[in-house]
């Protein structure tokens, strides 16, 4: 059985790490995004399924202005949308600016719409772990995506930023715990908890709180002293 030609639509992130997921992979694909001078129906004839790496508000405008392209099975990799027309496939990563080498790229798991056509049948020659997800739990599977992963690199970008600029500390100093921080939740979750909220030191919380002052951030430690309810602290 020949491999599927795949055609990435799109040039930002995801559109780029798919191209060089399959590329290392050795499968067939051709690309378009919009700076191109020939419309997508002319770029991707050959292509035998079409993936949509674009971002959220432009899957459905897309689908819905290129008719022509509804023969081929059409992926669209929002995480948070359900599409009529094409088949949401979620990458469970993070892609940053630079590339990935191809086992990074093979760990990748993909959310699949329960019901809806697998993985497996839209990549035959990639090894992904999937897993099927109920179409009606895709927005709430995306908040907590974002909290994972969006809401941690804000904070612990802020914590980097804090030991360089305001303590003069290196940020290597920092990267020990956090990587500790990160295997130990992966495998005991909440009980991987240290620290003042852990142990209820409310004192110490507010002390805390003090030394934020006008930071935007004070309200973010705020937030989390109460959902761990601490709702005595007062900064």
């Amino acid at each position: 059985m020949n491999e599927p030609t795949y055609g990435v639509i799109g040039r930002g992130r995801v559109a780029t790490h798919m191209a060089r997921y399959l590329e290392l992979e050795k499968l067939p694909f051709v690309t378009w995004h919009r700076g191109m001078p020939s419309p997508p129906e002319a770029a991707l004839t050959s292509a035998d399924t079409i993936l949509l790496a674009v971002n959220d508000r432009a899957i459905l405008p897309f689908v819905e202005d290129h008719p022509e392209l509804r023969h081929r099975p059409i992926v669209h990799f929002s995480g948070s949308m359900v599409v009529d027309g094409a088949h949401g496939l979620h990458p469970l990563m993070t892609f940053g600016p630079d590339l990935y080498d191809l086992e990074t790229y093979r760990s990748i798991p993909f959310i699949e719409e329960k019901g809806g056509v697998s993985f497996r049948e839209l990549f035959p020659g990639l090894s992904n772990p999937s897993w099927p997800l109920d179409p009606n739990d895709k927005a709430l599977y995306h908040a907590l995506c974002v909290m994972a992963g969006n809401f941690t690199t804000l904070l612990w970008s802020k914590a980097l930023e804090g030991f360089e600029g305001r303590l003069g500390l290196p940020r290597e100093a920092l990267l020990p715990f956090m990587a500790q921080t990160c295997s130990n939740t992966s495998t005991t979750g909440r009980m991987a908890l240290t620290g003042p909220m852990a142990r209820g030191d409310i004192e110490t919380v507010t002390r805390d709180l003090r030394a934020l002052e006008d930071d935007p951030y004070a309200r973010v430690y705020r937030a989390f002293a109460e959902i761990f309810d601490l709702e005595e602290v007062t900064a």
